[in-house]
């Protein structure tokens, strides 16, 4: 009975409320409810385009990155491929390897071509330095002055690399027809692939 006749009183209450408030608080009702409607629905929605936006920026960035490497394999290419070919033009200068026979056809071939007698060629011991090792020989010639000039400036720019590191000459024949005998000492050199091991000095020489 107590809560049909509060009911009763409430129903009269609203019926006292003006059409205008009526329709208001209505509206405001149906607003917050297409509101909170609205929110649930789009909240997925919302949620999708953040991760999508989220995922694209870091597959943009992972393709910024492949650019750059990409960018960088091809310089590094290039720079690959000069050094194999400045590693090429020292090889020509330092061989791995002593090469005698060949060593002395060049020196043979510059002496032919500056008309040079070649009388003597003797290679000495190798020594062994920090990542090459030094060849030296010695060779004894004879011929007019201007020959023995271009002799040498020959051996300058033979491709390897060869330094005249002392030459004695001595001028005979007559003041018409002098000609120079001369000996020569000279470097070629070998490259080391790998640094050459320490000579080890025999201990048991000094022992009785």
């Amino acid at each position: 009975m107590k809560v049909g006749f509060e009911a009763r009183g409430l129903a009269r209450k609203i019926e006292k409320i003006p059409a205008l408030y009526k329709t208001i608080i209505i509206l405001v009702l149906v607003a917050l409810l297409l509101a909170g409607l609205l929110y649930f629905l789009a909240k997925p929605q919302w949620e999708e385009r953040t991760r999508l936006q989220n995922e694209y920026s870091q597959l943009q960035k992972e393709l910024n990155t492949l650019k750059e490497l990409k960018n960088n394999l091809e310089k590094h290419r290039k720079e690959y491929q000069q050094m194999q070919e400045l590693l090429q033009d020292v090889l020509k200068q330092l061989p791995e390897t002593k090469d005698i026979p060949n060593l002395l056809r060049n020196i043979t071939s510059v002496s032919e071509e500056t008309r040079l007698k070649i009388k003597y060629f003797e290679p000495k011991e190798i020594r062994n330095k920090e990542f090459y090792s030094e060849l030296p020989f010695e060779i004894k010639f004879s011929g007019p002055f201007h020959s023995t000039a271009f002799f040498f400036d020959g051996i300058r720019k033979m491709d390897r690399l060869v330094n005249i590191t002392n030459f004695s000459l001595e001028a005979k024949g007559t003041p018409k027809n002098v000609v120079l005998e001369g000996t020569c000492s000279a470097n070629a050199y070998v490259y080391a692939k790998e640094k050459p091991k320490p000579q080890i000095e025999d201990t048991k020489a000094g022992k009785k």
